[in-house]
Order: C-alpha cells, then structure tokens, then sequence
C-alpha cells in the first residue's frame, strides 16, 4: 500500500512538473514578443527584426574557441529523424539518411547544407550571420540541392527525377517542392527577410514577386515568389514537428522564428508592405546645374531604393541647341544598375565648356516590385557644363633624348589646343647648372605650336634637359599647362663640332661615324703613326700604334672621349668622340 502511495504522489509531481514546464515556456514565449504585441505592418516588422536579431551565429563549418556547434552539427540535431536517432530528414525527398553520409563534392545519395534562402540572392556565401543561420539552413541530398539552384519558388514545371514530388521550370527559374514542407519553407524565407535588414553589414533581404531576378547570375538581395509563399503557409500550416525544430533552435541559435509561434504576423506584415511607390531620386551626380565637370566623368543617379534595368534609352543633349549628345539603350554595358544606383558611363567625350542634360524615360529604371521610375523629361532637373582642360604636349623638338642635336638650334612645343604666354619662364640646363632662362611672353605662338629661340648657342658635344613652370602657357580659358618639373621628361645631346667643315680635307686625319657605336673608320691617316683615345679626365683608355682602316670601341663605355692622331712629323691633331 505504502509503495502503491509513493507511485501515485511521483505521479502527481511529475504531472505537476510538467505543467508547470509548459506554463513557463508558454509565459516565455509571450515575453519574448511582448515588445510586438499590438503593432502591425512595417512597425510590427521592425519591432520582429528587433526581437530576432542579435543571436549566436555558428561557424559554417570550422569551429573555434567558445563554439559549441558549428551547421553540420546544429543540423544533425534539428533536423534528426524522430524514429531513427542515427538520421536526418531530407528536406525535399523526405528521405531518412544517416548522419555520417555527409556529402564531399557533390556525391551521389549523399547530404550537404542547403539554403532555403538561395546564397547568392544578397551574395553572403557562407558568412556567419545570413549564411549560417539554422532557420533557413536544412539536409539535403546533395544532387537535389545542385538542381534546384538559387531558383525562386513557385508553382509548376517538370517532375525532378530523383526527387519525385518536387518541380522545376527552367523558363522561369523556378522550384516547387513537395507539399508536406512547403509551408515551412514559406516561414523559413519570412523569417529570413525580417531578421536581415541591411544592419552591420548583413545584406537587406526582401520579398518580391518578381521573378526576373530568379536567375544565377542575380546578387540582388531578393527573395520570392512572394504572392505563392504567401499561399503556401496557408495551405500547409504549422505542425509539431516544425514547432520542436523551432525549440531546438532556440536552444542552439537562441532565437526563434516568429512565423512558427505566431503565423497570423506574415499577413499583418506583407499585407501593409508590400511596395507600390516608384523609385524617388536622392542624389545626383555631378548636381544639378554644376560646372567644371570632367569630360570623362560618370553620371550617377541614386535612389530610395534598389533599382533594375528596365526598358528604354537614357539620352545626353546639349543645352543651348537641343542636339543629340549621345543615346544610350537598354540593355546597354554603359548603363550600369547597381543597389539603388544607375551608372552612366557616356562614350563620347563631354565637349569643353558645353553644358549638357540628361533625359530618362519613364520605364528605364524600375524597383524589385516592378514600379517604375517616371523618369526625367526636362532639361533643367539634371544639367551640367564640361569644364576645360589644361594643354597637353604632343610633340617636341628637338625630340627627347635625340643625339647630334644643333647647337643653334630652337625649342618647339606642339599642343593639343591654342595657346598662349602666361607668367612663367622656360629654363635651359647643362649638368645641373642653369645654362639660361626664357620668359614665356618671349616665346612666339603660334596657334598650337610654340617657338622658343635662345638667346645663345648651346655648347658642342653636350648634354642638356628643359624644364617649364607650370604657369608658362595657358589655354584660352586661362587653363594652365601642367609643366615640365623632371630633368628626364625632355633632355637631348648636342652635336661634336670639330672646326672641320670636310671630313675628308686633305692631309687631316679624322674618322666617322661620330656619334659611334661599335667602330670608327678612319681617314687621311697615312702620316699617322699611332692613335690615342682619353677620357675626359685625360686618363689614356686606348692605344692603337700603326693604325690600319678602323678601330673597334665596342667595349668602350658609353660617354664623351678625345680621339689624337700622331704624325710622323710630331704633329697631334684631337677632336671629340661621343661614344653611345
């Protein structure tokens, strides 16, 4: 009797316990809403987000000091078959797969992570935080994952072969699958779009009914088919299974999925905010009525929202007489959409000091709920005028490091434009040594070209280099060419001049080519008895004694010699050699 008591009274208490388990979780999860309670539309989607947000990210799949699970684990755990520990179910086959037959490469009948939001719609890969998150992370045969892609979902197409009760359309990118989680996976994007709203750094998912950017190469953060998902958590309601799985997320993520606890919000939410505002314009750039615009400038236009490619043509005209700068038409590479920003990225080069504006038709620019921008139709909402440009050099002469240059010669610039003096001056150089100075306003000019005559002749066999003040020559528009500051930009070598107007004058030895790059060939050498070739510091480098036709002065280093014949008299006759 007394054991019979016992029974019963550890009966009554462990009914008692559990009730009361259930009373707490019941109060809980009421606290942790409290703060949604009452709102509705975008307030109740924010007051959500609020509540979500801020939970235990997992690592994806390496796990390091103060991770207890990273995907692979969390998942063994949630998604575990109730009838066979050792298993996960798989989300679209509903397939029974042990634990362990987790997929390398893609293996056949094997299981890898799948993301009911598709990764690359918001391009977070597999970052902590949207990437990792368990909500919307589930098994799945790894075959079945690779089919169904990043495509939307949606209603129809054709059967998959491996996963029977799940469709696919190619036409339009899109997956349907099987009818027993098609609700879960309706809550699992709701859940996805309310917890990640463009906060530290997460991309701002939205839904839409768009399907145009259910297609691989889209990254637009967007998710749909809105309008189907919507019908899909009504048709398939919340069942115990996918309220345990939100429990045991809650113990691993410490967040729960507000679309499982309370399944009236998705239409007190996606009922009010549902967008059909057309894209405003926030920014423009360069701004509106703007001078000094670069002729090679891109033309950016933002706006309130994320923007697409839509259909039509952006046009550039001159202001003053309407004429057509430049038409560009969708789809166009020059027009590129990007968030919330169209870049317009004009071929032609803006004509100097011409102001211009830009035209967009309506329909050229729409937003992921297809409202289109009514575009820009008059020439004063978006105006600007190219600046001009400094001078540029595109020739001169004599031309940089040019050798044999003339000793009376004159310094000539060509540009691309007119010019004119301005306040600088034109410096000469020899080894560093300012050898003269020319006023700008000294030079002559004529239209694009410029002559620069110096008051003296350069020095024979000479290097020298050309620098130019920044403020010498100016364009019409008082525009400033940018100068010559670098001693290597235009430097060149004068000509040897040895007092011999006849290479071959009679009895005077003497040689050529000069300059001279391998060898020289001499002349008028028969008194000759023997060739001295020195430095400039007069150190003998070369000896040559009975000379025949030529010297070699291949292993010479390049630079400045003095080349001296002896005669059998005794008479020395020296002249310069410029070895290059």
């Amino acid at each position: 009797m007394t054991k019979l008591l016992r029974l019963k009274t550890l009966l009554i208490l462990n009914a008692l316990f559990l009730w009361s388990s259930i009373l707490f979780a019941q109060v809980s999860v009421q606290e942790y809403y409290q703060s949604a309670t009452g709102k509705t539309g975008s307030e109740l989607k924010t007051a959500l987000h609020n509540i979500i947000k801020g939970h235990t990210e997992l690592p994806y799949t390496t796990k390091e000091a103060g991770d207890t699970y990273n995907v692979w684990e969390a998942l063994e755990e949630t998604d575990q078959d109730p009838n066979n520990a050792n298993n996960v179910i798989l989300i679209y086959t509903g397939r029974s797969i042990p634990k362990t037959d987790k997929s390398k490469n893609n293996q056949q009948d094997y299981w890898n992570r799948e993301h009911i939001w598709a990764k690359s719609h918001g391009d977070f890969g597999t970052a902590e935080g949207p990437g990792t998150d368990i909500h919307a992370l589930r098994p799945c045969d790894a075959s079945v994952n690779s089919d169904r892609s990043n495509r939307f979902f949606d209603n129809g197409g054709t059967a998959h072969n491996e996963a029977k009760n799940c469709k696919f359309d190619d036409d339009d990118f899109t997956w349907e699958p099987r009818d027993a989680v098609k609700g879960d996976i309706a809550r699992m994007i709701f859940y996805m779009a309310v917890r990640y709203d463009g906060e530290d750094g997460y991309p701002d998912l939205k839904m839409t009914d768009d399907l145009s950017f259910s297609k691989i190469s889209d990254k637009t953060p967007v998710f749909g088919k809105l309008s189907v998902l919507k019908q899909w958590h009504k048709q398939d309601p919340v069942d115990d299974a996918e309220k345990t799985r939100n429990e045991k997320i809650y113990t691993i993520q410490n967040n729960r999925n507000p679309f499982i606890d309370h399944p009236e919000w998705v239409e007190e939410v996606w009922t009010t905010v549902v967008d059909t505002e057309s894209p405003k314009i926030t920014e423009l750039s360069p701004k509106n009525n703007s001078n000094g615009v670069s002729v090679t400038a891109n033309l950016v236009i933002k706006f309130n929202e994320d923007v697409k490619e839509g259909t039509g043509s952006v046009t550039i005209k001159r202001y003053d007489d309407d004429s057509v700068f430049e038409t560009l038409t969708i789809p166009s590479p020059r027009l590129q959409y990007s968030s919330n920003q169209l870049l317009i990225n004009s071929k032609a080069i803006y004509e100097e000091g011409v102001k211009y504006y830009v035209l967009i038709e309506n329909g050229a620019i729409t937003d992921a709920s297809s409202n289109t921008f009514d575009g820009i139709s008059g020439k004063d909402t978006w105006n600007f005028t190219a600046t001009y440009t400094a001078p540029k050099l595109l020739g001169l002469n004599p031309e940089d490091d040019s050798n044999g240059v003339s000793i009376d010669t004159d310094l000539e610039l060509t540009f691309d434009k007119d010019v004119q003096a301005g306040n600088g001056s034109i410096k000469v150089y020899n080894d560093g040594t300012e050898a003269m100075s020319i006023l700008a306003s000294d030079a002559n000019f004529n239209g694009e070209i410029v002559t620069i005559n110096l008051p003296n002749d350069l020095e024979s066999a000479t290097e020298y280099y050309i620098l130019i003040d920044k403020d010498a020559f100016t364009s019409k528009h008082d525009v400033n060419f940018s100068g010559i500051s670098s001693s290597s930009d235009w430097s060149f070598t004068t000509e040897i001049v040895t007092g011999i107007k006849d290479l071959y004058a009679k009895n005077i030895p003497s040689f050529y080519p000069n300059p001279a790059t391998r060898e020289i060939k001499l002349t008028n050498i028969d008194k000759v008895v023997s060739i001295h070739i020195t430095n400039l510091t007069g150190r003998n480098i070369m000896e040559v004694k009975s000379p025949n036709t030529s010297i070699s002065i291949g292993n010479l280093p390049k630079g400045m010699y003095f080349v001296t014949f002896i005669s059998n008299d005794g008479n020395r006759i020296t002249k310069k050699l410029l070895k290059r």
